[in-house]
């Protein structure tokens, strides 16, 4: 952060008033004492752990502090499929399913339950009180207000109940307002006074504007279609901006409220992350990766056999800070971004789209603009041509010139795509090997699994891999073929069960299509079989090995009174979907698959991976690559990001309702 928010003291939170959250000091800050690596050095238990991790609703920030949750929990010497068996459960945003979600992790075996969310944090504490599962909660705002039995003295709490409150700061938010522009004397805020969590940050929020000299105008909410109302009564008692605090409600409609804003020239500012992309002016807010990562240290602490008892709760609020350059225009009054507020950002939203630090770091490192010392020849080999593989492509493309590179002085690249014909794919692999290729960049399981039987020790950097070492080139991530390395990242089936739910609650029996003879496609199938196994389905399976049989075989499921169609990965049924589409379409059964081209064809409920995302991950090892290191020194890495396409025509037709949260989570609607 900037200078003047660096000086935030992150002391111990006394969470039991919201006055006591800390404010903006003169005072330098203080090196926070880490209890959490108290146990380091504990012994990793050999037999395999069974951990539960339990949220709410799919949003971007309680997505992050998951990912830090399994990487922090990985570091610890805990890794999925060697000692972690890690199951992951999500309500969605609804509450029935949430709590029918809690009564499954009471009455099951776990070793630990981890939730994120208050409203997680709530409903398995609930049912918990008697069994009393060891529990680690995480990103709560107020764990006092929580109702579940943990005080206000860091010991104070449950034996059996531990974790990691998250205060979003409020004070910071309109320290920073004020700072943005000096003259700001009203600022209104809309709250849901049935959320416990926004009740205490609009408390907090008058003692500040009191403090601030800032007139405070306040406007009820009761669920996100009386947010514009609202925000509207607001604008009208003449507020000069608009903040969210941590209020579920109003962030559920923050592009409604952000929207209304700017047509009546008022930025919108909040102190929870990730919101500038939707139109407000900054979010300053609690990095959730890193919050995630303390849970995941607490959680590693619990699993190597520390007594919950014995950890105390604590406040964890590593700061991160989103500004966006778009929205300073036209608005009234002077709002100006100060330039050590610039420097301070994490991420800027400007004219030329977003940068975050991270990315901006690669590319202005004088070392790193430097030519390289030969022109490299680059080959992008893919199986198939799909628009997820134009996705991958166009992460690696433009993932390059991010690292520093420039092409045509750094690089020159081809692009060579198969069709998904095999007796090409070898073909164009061995062309591009006798072309005097430097390095190889393969687009699908396929395509790596060719280039590496042909490239004679070349290099290869992969992406869009589901499972390199099902694939055969690494044991793990460190340990692989000496000239290959890049990203990969299966499906997220575990996600996409209580999404099914949802939509579905009465459904008992699915189906899908897998290919015996595509290594991706086993290992997608075998990931679906245990998720459906473990969320209570049923779950009928065709084989197929040829287009010839997709729809004889989509047929033949149809065929046997199934509730669903969730198809796992393949190249083959991701080329044949049209003819999926139309099966399933005149059967009335929904379709929910993992592959992103498939919501335009017509599945209703489609989580990809984010193959764009996991472009420019490789493409930064590439670069990496080009740059000196050798692939047998780079670890593969996993890439984690998925995305949520809903078809709502293919939805309507069907008779499926999806609820309004879900639409709101999604990344791509189609609606007409």
């Amino acid at each position: 952060m900037g200078e003047s928010l660096k000086r935030l003291s992150f002391g111990f939170l006394l969470i039991a008033m919201a006055s006591a959250v800390l404010l903006l000091s003169e005072a330098p800050r203080q090196k926070p004492r880490d209890t959490t690596a108290a146990t380091a050095e504990s012994a990793v238990p050999t037999r395999t752990m069974r951990v539960a991790m339990f949220q709410m609703a799919s949003q971007p920030i309680i997505d992050e502090g998951a990912q830090g949750v399994i990487d922090s929990l990985k570091e610890a010497g805990f890794v999925e499929g060697k000692n972690l068996k890690l199951t992951r459960f999500n309500a969605e945003g609804d509450i029935a399913t949430g709590n029918a979600i809690s009564q499954e992790l009471a009455g099951g075996d776990f070793d630990l339950v981890i939730t994120l969310t208050t409203g997680a944090l709530q409903s398995f504490a609930n049912v918990n009180k008697q069994r009393k599962a060891p529990h680690v909660f995480g990103l709560v705002s107020d764990p006092v207000k929580a109702g579940v039995g943990i005080g206000t003295e860091p010991m104070d709490h449950p034996a059996h109940l531990t974790g990691i409150g998250t205060f979003p700061p409020v004070d910071q938010a309109l320290e920073l307002a004020r700072k943005i522009n000096p003259k700001l004397s009203k600022v209104g805020i809309g709250w849901n006074p049935a959320e416990i969590n926004s009740e205490v940050c609009t408390k907090l929020a008058r003692e500040v504007c009191k403090k601030l000299k800032i007139e405070l105008l306040e406007a009820n909410v009761e669920n996100t279609s009386t947010v514009k109302e609202a925000v509207r009564s607001l604008i009208d008692r003449q507020a000069e901006a608009l903040l969210v605090g941590g209020d579920v409600t109003m962030l559920g409609a923050i592009d409604v409220v952000a929207k209304t804003g700017s047509d009546a020239h008022l930025p919108t500012f909040t102190c929870m992350p990730g919101n500038a992309k939707k139109g407000t002016l900054f979010d300053v807010g609690a990095n959730y990766y890193e919050v995630g990562r303390t849970v995941g240290r607490v959680a590693a602490r619990v699993l190597k056999g520390e007594s919950i008892a014995s950890i105390p709760v604590e406040i964890a609020i590593p700061p991160k800070l989103f500004l966006n350059k778009l929205a300073l225009k036209n608005l009234n009054g002077e709002w100006v971004f100060p330039d050590d507020v610039i420097k301070s950002a994490d991420s800027i939203i400007d004219e030329s789209g977003q940068t975050d630090k991270a990315v901006a770091a690669v590319a202005v490192t004088p070392a790193q603009n430097q030519p390289l010392a030969k022109l490299w020849q680059l080959r992008i080999v893919s199986y198939v041509n799909s628009d997820d593989v134009a996705e991958a492509e166009r992460g690696l493309r433009e993932g390059l010139k991010k690292s520093g590179l420039v092409e045509g002085r750094d690089y020159a690249v081809k692009i060579l795509n198969a069709q998904g014909e095999m007796a090409t794919l070898n073909g164009l692999v061995d062309a591009a090997v006798a072309d005097n290729t430097d390095l190889l960049l393969t687009i699908s399981t396929q395509a790596l699994q060719s280039s590496v039987q042909k490239s004679q020790g070349l290099p290869i950097v992969f992406t869009m891999v589901a499972n390199p070492f099902a694939a055969g080139v690494g044991k793990s991530e460190s340990d692989h073929l000496p000239n290959v390395t890049g990203a990969y990242g299966a499906n997220d089936v575990k996600r996409m069960m209580p999404i099914i739910r949802q939509l579905m609650p009465e459904a008992k029996k699915l189906g899908t299509l897998y290919v015996p003879g595509e290594v991706n496609s086993v290992y997608s199938y075998e990931l679906l079989v245990e998720a459906t196994r473990a969320a209570g389905y049923e779950l009928a399976s065709v084989g197929v090995n040829a287009g010839t049989e997709v729809l004889d075989g989509i047929q033949s499921l149809c065929d046997q009174h199934l509730d669903a169609i969730c198809l796992s990965n393949s190249n083959l049924t991701g080329a044949a979907f049209p003819s999926i589409a139309q099966a399933t379409s005149k059967a009335k059964l929904p379709v929910f698959a993992f592959l992103g081209s498939a919501s335009k064809q017509g599945a209703t409920v489609v989580l990809t991976r984010d193959y764009y995302d996991m472009g420019l991950d490789s493409a930064q090892i590439a670069t990496r690559v080009m740059r000196g290191e050798k692939p047998a020194s780079i670890p593969f890495f996993q890439s984690t990001k998925s995305r949520l396409y809903l078809n709502l025509v293919s939805a309507q037709k069907l008779g499926l309702t999806i609820p309004e949260s879900l639409i709101k989570s999604a990344d791509q609607v189609i609606d007409k």
